[in-house]
């Protein structure tokens, strides 16, 4: 029997929370993250050109994608379609995990103005 080796990268702190990176886990470049989500804050409010897949830890989360809104709670998982502007807003203390896209795809998202705006909104306290 063999066992992955993981490393976890903190790559984010403020506020709301922490992002940590998987090093090397998935091929291709792709990240495997985990976000740290404190209730009542939100995070996203981007969209990117390749899909995208999430699972809730720990939690509960208001997914927010295109113009529908959901709830997901732990141990639920959501694809999310490419050029999909998306959001997760806490509605308790949560774990999300987020994989699929690439660093380089994530450090030149697009953000969508309006969920963005909602975002920076919410986060504003």
């Amino acid at each position: 029997m063999s066992f992955i080796k993981m490393e976890l990268k903190k790559i984010h702190e403020d506020k709301r929370g922490y992002i940590y990176l998987v090093k090397d886990l998935l091929d291709g470049g792709k990240e495997f993250t985990f976000l740290e989500i404190k209730k009542g804050y939100a995070r996203g409010g981007c969209m990117h050109s390749e899909d995208e897949y999430f699972v809730v830890l720990a939690g509960k989360i208001k997914y927010i994608h295109g113009d529908l809104e959901e709830i997901v709670s732990m141990g639920e998982s959501k694809k999310i379609p490419a050029r999909e502007p998306h959001a997760f807003i806490a509605l308790e203390d949560s774990i999300v995990s987020e994989w699929g896209v690439t660093t380089e795809e994530k450090e030149k998202d697009k953000k969508d103005p309006k969920l963005r705006g909602l975002i920076d909104k919410i986060n504003k306290k």
